[in-house]
C-alpha cells in the first residue's frame, strides 16, 4: 500500500514538473505601495494531456517580504473568473500584508483571467452595459445569453480549448508557476471559488501544502446552482432577526422581514422607473421590478457596508424613494463586466452544471414567491442548460464533485450574513478535513478576511502554527451589526 501511495505522488509530481515551465519577466500591474515585488509570466500547456496542444501564460506578482521564512502566502481568489491583479491593491491592504512581514505573498491570475492570456474575458458585456442595466425581468436573461453567445463565438474562433479551463488545471498552473519561482512548499488562501481551488490543490498535490485558509468556503460537493436560493433565503432570514434585535434598527423599520416582502411583491405588480447616469455613459432608464430588487439585496448581503444600508434602502423602496438604492444596484450589475465571464462559464460548465439533477419544484414549493425569480438570472433553470450546451464543455468526471479528504491543516472562515457561501459549506468540507479549525464570524457576509479583523488575527495565528488551534476569542466579543 505504502509503495503504491508514493508511486501516485512519484506520478503526480512527475505531471507537474513535466509542463516545462518558463518564465519571462515583466511590469508589475498593481504593486502595493512601501512594497518589493517581482511580476511575470509562466508560460504553461494550455492541455496537459497533449502539451503540443498550445499554451497559457499565466501572470503572477511575487511581493518580497522582508523576512526569511521559506514557504509563501499563495492567495487564490474567486468567481470563477476575477483577477487576482485586479484585487490585489483592495485585499493586501484588508489583510494581505498583515502576512508580509514574514513571508513572499504570490498572487496568480488564473488562466483565462486577468492579464493572464489567452484571456476568456467578454468584451461584450462591457460594452453593452447600458443595454443590461436598462433590460427588464423579461429581456435580462435573453440579452445576457445573446451576448455571451458573442463572446463564445469570438473565443472560439481564436482556437481556444474551452474543455482545458477548469479547477484541475488551475490547480496545476499555481504548482508549476511556484515551482518555476522556485518555491518546494507553501501556504494557501483561497476565497469563495479560491476556496474550491484550494480544495482541489490539497486533493491533487497535498505534499507541497503547509497550510490552506479557506474563505467563504465554497466544497465540490456542494451545488450551488439550486442551493443559492436556499442560503439567500437563509441569509435574508439572518438579516431580518438582526434588525428586529437591534432596537434602533426595529424602531427605524418595524417588521422588516414583512416589509420586505411586501415591497418585492408590489414592485414585481408596477415596477419603479429610474434615471441613472453611469460614469461616461449616456443617461439610462433602470426598471427596479421585485426580481432586481431580490438580486439587489443578494448581492449587498455580500459586504459589510452594504448590510447595514438593505433596512433603509427597502424603507425607501417602501416609499418610492430610488435615490440611494439604484446606484448601489447599478455599480452591482456593472461589476460583472470586470469577471472574466468565459472563463466563469468553462469552469461551472464543467464542474457544477452536469454535476446534479435539480429540484426547483421542491425550491418553489418551499419559497413561491421565487418562482417568477427563477427566470430571470442567467444562471437559473431556464437559461443555464442553453448556455453550457453552447459552451460546449462537457461535465469533468465525477472526482471534481466529491468531497476532499486531506490531513493538511486547514482554517475555514465563514460569515453569518453570507448569502452564497454559508457556514453550512464550511461544515461540510470540514467533515473529511482531519486537521481543521472552523470558525463563524457573526456580523459579516462574503470573503470574510476583507472585512473582519478578527478573522485576520485568527489566521494570523494559524499560519504562524498550523497544527495548534488559533485563539479565537475576538469573535465572541465581536460587536453587533449596526444598522444605518
Amino acid at each position: 500500500m505504502l509503495r503504491q501511495l508514493c508511486f501516485i505522488l512519484l506520478l503526480l509530481t512527475q505531471s507537474v514538473v513535466g509542463a516545462q515551465a518558463t518564465i519571462e519577466s515583466a511590469n508589475c500591474a498593481a504593486q502595493p505601495p512601501a512594497t518589493k515585488a517581482s511580476c511575470g509570466y509562466v508560460s504553461l500547456p494550455q492541455d496537459y494531456a497533449d502539451p503540443a496542444a498550445g499554451r497559457v501564460e499565466i501572470y503572477y506578482t511575487q511581493i518580497h517580504s522582508r523576512g526569511d521564512k521559506p514557504d509563501p502566502l499563495v492567495y487564490l481568489v474567486g468567481g470563477p473568473g476575477s483577477s487576482g491583479t485586479q484585487l490585489l491593491p483592495v485585499s493586501y491592504e484588508k489583510y494581505l500584508r498583515a502576512f508580509a512581514d514574514k513571508r513572499d505573498i504570490i498572487i496568480i491570475d488564473q488562466r483565462g483571467t486577468g492579464l493572464s492570456t489567452p484571456s476568456l474575458y467578454c468584451r461584450e458585456a462591457l460594452f453593452r452595459l447600458g443595454d443590461i442595466l436598462e433590460s427588464s425581468h423579461q429581456e435580462h436573461a435573453e440579452l445576457l445569453l445573446e451576448i455571451l453567445t458573442d463572446c463564445q463565438r469570438r473565443l472560439a474562433r481564436q482556437g481556444l480549448r474551452f474543455d482545458t479551463f477548469h479547477s484541475e488545471n488551475n490547480a496545476r498552473d499555481v504548482v508549476n508557476a511556484l515551482l518555476a519561482l522556485g518555491y518546494e512548499r507553501w501556504n494557501l488562501v483561497g476565497v469563495s471559488y479560491g476556496s474550491r481551488l484550494a480544495l482541489t490543490m490539497m486533493r491533487d498535490f497535498p505534499q507541497y501544502l503547509r497550510s490552506v485558509i479557506l474563505d467563504s468556503v465554497y466544497p465540490p460537493q456542494a451545488d450551488i446552482y439550486v442551493d443559492a436560493y436556499y442560503n439567500g433565503e437563509r441569509a435574508l432570514a439572518v438579516l431580518f432577526e438582526a434588525c428586529a434585535a437591534s432596537r434602533g434598527c426595529n424602531n427605524r423599520y418595524p417588521n422588516l422581514r414583512a416589509t420586505f416582502y411586501h415591497v418585492y411583491a408590489q414592485l414585481n405588480e408596477m415596477p419603479l422607473l429610474v434615471e441613472y447616469k453611469p460614469p461616461d455613459s449616456r443617461l439610462l432608464t433602470i426598471e427596479i421590478s421585485g426580481y432586481r430588487l431580490y438580486d439587489w439585496v443578494f448581492s449587498w448581503l455580500y459586504e459589510v457596508d452594504a448590510i447595514r444600508m438593505i433596512p433603509k434602502l427597502v424603507y425607501e423602496l417602501s416609499r418610492g424613494r430610488t435615490r440611494s438604492a439604484a446606484p448601489m444596484g447599478a455599480l452591482f450589475e456593472q461589476s460583472m463586466a470586470s469577471l472574466s465571464l468565459g472563463m466563469h462559464y468553462s469552469v461551472q460548465c464543467q464542474e457544477e452544471y452536469g454535476a446534479a439533477q435539480r429540484d426547483y419544484a421542491e425550491l418553489v414549493a418551499a419559497h413561491p414567491h421565487l418562482a417568477g425569480f427563477l427566470a430571470y438570472p442567467v444562471e437559473g433553470p431556464t437559461t443555464l442548460p442553453q448556455l453550457c450546451e453552447l459552451w460546449g464543455a462537457a461535465a469533468r468526471d465525477d472526482n471534481a464533485n466529491q468531497p476532499v479528504r486531506s490531513d493538511v491543516p486547514t482554517l475555514l472562515l465563514s460569515g453569518n450574513y453570507d448569502p452564497i457561501t454559508p457556514p453550512d459549506y464550511a461544515e461540510m468540507a470540514a467533515e473529511t478535513l482531519s486537521s481543521a479549525y472552523s470558525y463563524v464570524l457573526p456580523h459579516v457576509g462574503h470573503a470574510v478576511l476583507r472585512s473582519d479583523e478578527c478573522a485576520v488575527d485568527i489566521a494570523v495565528a494559524f499560519i504562524k502554527q498550523p497544527l495548534t488551534e488559533p485563539d479565537s476569542r475576538c469573535i465572541a466579543s465581536a460587536q453587533p451589526m449596526r444598522f444605518r
